[in-house]
């Protein structure tokens, strides 16, 4: 990661950032999708549960039908039985094609397997009621097991309450059945067998019992419809007729028509068939609901997560554009700076970075620096163009020029300083020398050359040394020079003498005046080679001065 541009690991963290989105939407939509399959899944159920149901309805009226027309010997029931029996075998294709769309389970069918020979038998009068009876309860029976099986299967807490109130209505709805195939053989004879009255009375209780947990299970717009269905005429005689049954008991002499009996019941199943099947609506709506709901849900994630994802990388398309922008803007800036930091360049450029991000605060803090940096730069420049100026003149022996520049620059401004205060102390020193030079010129040699301060066995040291040597050297020449004058002055005075004798005798010596003359000649001729080296030395004193 450390070799990667700036951009590029923007461009990563946008890159995380979308695939977590996407993560996180493929979730959002798996879970949608799995909601939806359940919902569907639970519609198929209800689909599965309303088959069986339809199907236990026209059974539980076949058999009625059954039982009654086994009773009466042919009598009753026949041009209904047949029609009955279409209905139910109708039903019964429902279950398997409801199925094969679902893909369950069809072999609880094979409860009614026999179903054809039974009718058969039932036809031929070669099976008693009860055995009838009981062989469509059997089968009903498996039914509506199955049934009550499909609520665990269900997922939707709704769906399942409805399918749950359905199965106790449909149970409710069985036992007024087998109450009405009950009753009907035995107000046939108007009497109950032992057995017959002992399994009113199960199926009173039963009946009664799943009407409450029905009551309990269903929503309270299926109660109130409910309410207002299961009444009437049909109801009151049929609970007045059992509760009657009920009173009498093995005392018989019921005294009621069977197809009065069979008509009112029958009518009151109707009434729970009707309820059934707005249940069925009921869930059927529901379910639509939730699968519309889901179809939505998914549709909203879908287009939430696209459009998250659009804004993103939009988003972060201009965002990573603006920083690498200004990143290289801010880049070029430095570089700039550097340059004229390296004297590569002579202008340093400012970083004009519109921004008020923390690029933009670092490009004003940078471009205060780069102003005060070129200032001083700038000051800095000035000022060594004038030491250079003045060390040129300097190098031509002109020491009373200093370096005036100023800059900010404290370590450059003492040197500057420093500079000038050697300017000065050498300008003092020659001064000091030159007014020594000037005494000696005027053959003023009593003055020793004397410089404070200055290092030892440096040039200034050897340059005093050496004039104060020389001094000494003239002045014991001068020395010299008078001690030979001295010595000449006398000889002078001893020729003076001389001549004064020579004068006074020339009468007595004339012979010898012409060597006395000769003589005078050469004494003067060694005179005045002793002034001119007198001279001659003056002038050298002169010269050095």
């Amino acid at each position: 990661m450390k070799d990667l541009s700036i951009k590029i690991k923007l461009w990563i963290l946008v890159i995380v950032s979308i695939v977590a989105i996407l993560v996180m939407s493929v979730d959002k939509v798996t879970s949608g999708i799995a909601v939806k399959n359940n919902i569907q899944t639970t519609k198929n159920r209800i689909l599965e549960a309303e088959s069986l149901a339809s199907t236990v309805h026209y059974l539980q009226i076949e058999r009625g039908l059954s039982v009654g027309f086994l009773v009466s010997g042919g009598t009753k029931n026949n041009n209904e039985i047949d029609a009955i029996r279409k209905k139910a075998n109708s039903a019964i294709d429902e279950i398997k094609r409801v199925y094969s769309i679902t893909h369950g389970d069809s072999s609880i069918l094979s409860s009614l397997s026999e179903l054809e020979k039974q009718r058969t038998l039932i036809d031929s009068f070669l099976i008693e009621p009860s055995a009838a009876a009981a062989y469509y309860i059997k089968g009903i029976k498996s039914l509506l097991d199955t049934t009550l099986l499909i609520p665990p299967l269900i997922d939707d807490k709704d769906g399942r309450n409805i399918i749950q109130a359905y199965t106790h209505l449909a149970s409710s709805k069985e036992q007024l059945g087998q109450i009405r195939a009950n009753l009907n053989g035995a107000f046939t004879k108007n009497t109950f067998d032992e057995n017959e009255f002992f399994e009113l009375g199960g199926s009173l209780g039963a009946y009664h019992i799943n009407l409450a947990k029905f009551k309990v299970l269903s929503s309270d717009n299926m109660q109130k419809f409910y309410e207002s269905t299961y009444k009437g005429e049909s109801v009151e005689k049929t609970v007045a007729m059992m509760n009657l049954a009920k009173e009498k008991g093995m005392s018989g002499n019921f005294m009621i028509e069977p197809s009065v009996w069979f008509s009112h019941a029958t009518a009151s199943i109707d009434l729970l068939r009707e309820i059934e099947i707005a249940l069925y609506k009921d869930v059927y709506k529901l379910a639509d609901e939730k699968i519309k709901e889901a179809n939505n849900s998914l549709l909203l994630i879908i287009l939430v997560s696209a459009s998250i994802i659009v804004a993103l990388f939009t988003i972060a398309y201009f965002v990573v554009k603006n920083i690498a922008n200004n990143i290289n803007i801010f880049q070029q800036g430095l570089l700039s700076f550097f340059s004229f930091l390296n004297r590569e360049t002579t202008k340093a450029q400012l970083i004009y970075l519109n921004s008020n991000d923390e690029l933009g605060e670092m490009a004003k803090i940078i471009n205060e620096n780069i102003s005060k940096t070129e200032a001083q730069i700038v000051m800095d420049n000035k000022l060594v163009e004038d030491a250079n100026n003045v060390i040129s003149r300097v190098e031509n022996g002109w020491y009373s020029q200093h370096i005036v520049a100023s800059t900010t620059n404290k370590s450059l401004e003492e040197f500057k300083n420093s500079i000038n205060r050697m300017l000065d102390k050498t300008k003092d020193r020659f001064i000091t020398i030159n007014s020594v030079l000037e005494t000696y010129a005027k053959n003023d040699f009593t003055k020793e050359l004397e410089l404070k301060g200055i290092e030892q066995k440096g040039v200034l040291e050897i340059l005093v040394n050496d004039i104060n040597g020389l001094r000494s050297t003239i002045t014991q020449m001068l020395s010299n020079s008078l001690q030979n004058g001295l010595e000449l002055q006398n000889e002078a005075g001893t020729l003076k003498q001389s001549v004064e004798l020579l004068l006074t005798s020339s009468n007595q010596q004339a012979a010898s005046l012409e060597e006395t003359a000769a003589a005078m000649e050469e004494m003067t001729s060694n005179v005045q080679n002793n002034v001119a080296k007198s001279n001659d030395m003056a002038l050298m004193a002169t010269q050095t001065d």
